[in-house]
């Protein structure tokens, strides 16, 4: 064994607390690990020193035993040192030690290095102490499951068996008569020589003894034991009696080698494994891999608190197992991929873990880079997207000055238009959203086909005037859960990326929008084009992010790929086809619905109820225009309406002769923040009515306890917001 190899044997013991020893022969020095040293009763530091550290600790009997034991295997006549002996520690502490150790080194065929560990196995003796002062051994096989004790007497040679040894061996206690020989031929053949050697040792050298053998039933099954053997002995040290235990270790082992098996797989895929029970102890650690010199100690591979260690064990013996990916407990300077699997029937938590630092933080760099190349994408849409509200709106502006300058009074189409393309403005500033936070997306019911023809403009005004835009609905009426502005969205998104597939084939095309009724109340919305079409093999690709077969500056394909993210959140289906009717490519958009028998009347608006009739508000807003209209809204209700539109003049009005009712304020102004302007309308009238307004659209403020209507707005949503 080359030192690189006994290093990390030290790494592994010290980190699973084992006490060990290791005897260079050659300089004749001993080194002893912390754990051992406080076995022995000093301070838990590692030494090095002479065999007179542990010699002082033994009586003479003993030390003979050992000392015969080291020539014996050192002249090769046995495997190794195996002894259990009594020792009186530094602190004068009687301890019961199982010592094992072994040549690893040899030089020129002379033994230079020797290596051993050394357990604590006081508790196990007491239990036997105890057990032999009872004189009760039917309470050993009371005592420890599936457990049997004998006895064998040294001077009759009589060998008797518990009925629990009669049942291990398969036997009947009236069948047989128990003797030495039929006991050792009820064992694998390999470890007879053995047992035998340590009877012979126990009954001659009165040495206690203790081994793991294979007993084969008549029936032909096979049972794994675990045995251990004391010497019995008169007032005047004489040895009377071997007696001991036999226990069924057959679930145990079985477990061992699933456990083992589950390591040499894990070891394999070079991942961690961990096998705690429920007391907290490591079990089975010698088949755990750990890797570089690592330690194999959980805590020492987590850096995780006992806190969050005890919640996971809780959960996993809850809920049988618990997988996290990307779990960190130090702040992202490590993380890691934990499963923790609760074994019920053993009592075993089995912890896998993986240290995914390196990929996380390249998953990491991975997403900003493609949350940058999005976030360009994004901002070059919504530019393109407001150039063409503000061509809806500034288009219907013209058209009123057209129509008021030839004196007609027709113009409540063209106002709406100029409302309904503010209102599109304003849902696409909102889609800035996603890339600040979640976004509030608010589901409500509306008639498809109803928004359709209220938007037809639209789609005719954004596209070119060589593409010929139909829609042919169906009778129809019926309702959809979605997001209004949405809607409306995915399908100028169809539409636009039609008008992109009609150019790569030329200048002039058609674009069809339908839509009919499935019997099982589903919605099919369709948009055909006469372009290019869709090769088949890109079909499967048309969703992902960042893919396009358009030209250069013709898009990187986003928008499909929101299309179809809004349409599967919200419990929608889009389908493609590469071809259609009309030549180009064919998309599918099939809602849920409730069809209704007539036409869908929306609630009457909030605005033609409200009333403020003599009621003091108090408008703050450094928007001159915002300000005055809101109060001049709220004036056509009834209320009293004072404007304010800084901190000077909301001082001077707060502190005028009026008692306000309502405080409605702009939460950021140029001279004071939404938050202070209400600490001091709130010192004056603590029991004031409180709203606010921002055109802000990443605001989102958990500490602030006001409703908020985001700008711009109209005098409905004005309505509808101060009716809270």
């Amino acid at each position: 064994m080359n030192s690189q190899s006994l290093d990390l044997t030290h790494k592994v013991l010290t980190g699973i607390d084992e006490a060990y020893w290791q005897w260079d022969l050659v300089n004749d020095n001993i080194f002893y690990s912390a754990q051992l040293m406080k076995l022995l009763g000093y301070a838990n530091e590692q030494k090095t020193g002479s065999s007179s550290i542990w010699e002082e600790h033994l009586d003479s009997h003993n030390l003979e035993v050992v000392n015969q034991q080291i020539k014996q295997h050192l002249k090769g006549d046995i495997e190794r040192i195996d002894v259990t002996i009594p020792i009186i520690n530094n602190q004068g502490h009687e301890l019961w030690l199982h010592a094992v150790g072994k040549v690893v080194e040899r030089i020129d065929d002379r033994a230079s290095l020797m290596f051993g560990t050394v357990k604590d196995v006081t508790d196990t003796k007491n239990m036997i102490v105890k057990l032999k002062k009872q004189n009760d051994w039917l309470m050993l096989a009371e005592r420890i499951s599936n457990s049997g004790h004998w006895r064998f007497d040294i001077e009759s040679a009589a060998l008797d068996w518990s009925p629990e040894i009669f049942r291990i061996h398969g036997l009947t206690n009236k069948s047989i008569i128990p003797d030495f020989e039929q006991a050792v031929d009820a064992m694998r053949e390999i470890d007879r020589a053995k047992f035998r050697t340590c009877f012979h040792n126990a009954i001659h050298q009165q040495q206690p003894f203790h081994l793991k053998t294979v007993l084969i039933q008549p029936a032909g099954h096979k049972v794994k034991v675990e045995i251990i053997a004391e010497v019995e002995r008169d007032t005047n040290g004489k040895a009377l009696a071997v007696f001991g235990v036999y226990k069924d270790i057959t679930r145990n082992e079985d477990l061992f080698e699933k456990l083992k098996l589950l390591a040499m797989v894990n070891f394999t895929i070079k991942v961690p494994i961990f096998f705690i029970d429920d007391n907290d102890n490591v079990v089975y650690q010698d088949i755990s891999p750990h890797y570089d010199g690592a330690s194999a100690v959980l805590f020492n591979y987590i850096n995780f608190s006992i806190t969050e260690y005890m919640e996971y064990k809780k959960q996993a013996k809850k809920q049988g197992q618990i997988k996290e990916n990307n779990v960190s407990f130090d702040k992202y300077t490590s993380v890691f991929d934990l499963s923790v699997t609760y074994e019920s029937d053993e009592g075993i938590y089995i912890w896998i873990v993986e240290n995914v630092t390196d990929k996380f933080r390249t998953e990491q760099q991975q997403v900003i880079s493609n949350r940058l190349a999005l976030l360009g994408n994004t901002f070059g849409n919504v530019s393109h997207d407001i150039n063409n509200v503000l061509g809806v709106a500034l288009g219907a502006i013209e058209m009123l000055e057209i129509k008021f300058s030839r004196g007609e009074k027709d113009i409540s189409s063209y106002i709406d238009r100029v409302k309904n393309a503010i209102d599109k403005g304003k849902d696409v500033t909102e889609r800035l959203l996603a890339f600040t936070r979640k976004p509030t997306i608010k589901v409500v019911s509306f008639d498809p086909i109803q928004d359709i023809y209220e938007n037809q403009y639209l789609f005719k005004q954004l596209l070119l005037s060589t593409i010929n835009v139909t829609f042919k609905f169906e009778p129809m009426h019926c309702l959809i859960n979605f997001p209004q502005g949405e809607f409306i969205n995915i399908l100028l998104n169809l539409v636009l990326n039609a008008q992109d597939a009609i150019q790569e084939k030329g200048l002039s095309g058609q674009i069809e929008i339908s839509a009919n009724l499935l019997d099982n109340n589903r919605l099919e919305i369709h948009v055909k084009d006469s372009g290019v079409g869709i090769e088949k093999e890109n079909i499967t690709k048309i969703f992902d992010p960042f893919y396009s077969s358009k030209s250069v500056n013709k898009g990187n394909g986003i928008g499909l790929a929101n299309v179809y993210s809004t349409m599967y959140k919200h419990n929608g289906l889009i389908q493609v086809e590469g071809s259609s009717d009309i030549g180009g490519a064919h998309f599918t958009l099939v809602f849920k619905c409730k069809v209704l028998k007539e036409k869908y009347l929306p609630k009457e608006a909030i605005s033609s109820s409200l009333s403020y009739q003599n009621t003091n508000i108090l408008v703050l807003d450094d928007e001159i225009s915002i300000a005055e209209f809101v109060a001049l809204f709220l004036d056509s209700k009834g209320a009293n309406v004072v404007v304010a539109n800084n901190k000077e003049q909301l001082i001077e009005k707060i502190n005028g002769d009026i008692v306000f009712d309502i405080f409605i304020t702009d939460m950021i102004l140029p001279d004071l923040s939404g938050k202070e302007a209400v600490n001091m309308v709130l010192e004056k009238f603590p029991d004031i009515n409180i709203f606010s307004i921002s055109g802000y659209i990443a605001i989102e403020d958990r500490s602030w306890d006001y409703p908020v209507l985001r700008k711009p707005f109209n005098s409905k949503e004005l309505a509808e917001f101060l009716a809270i």
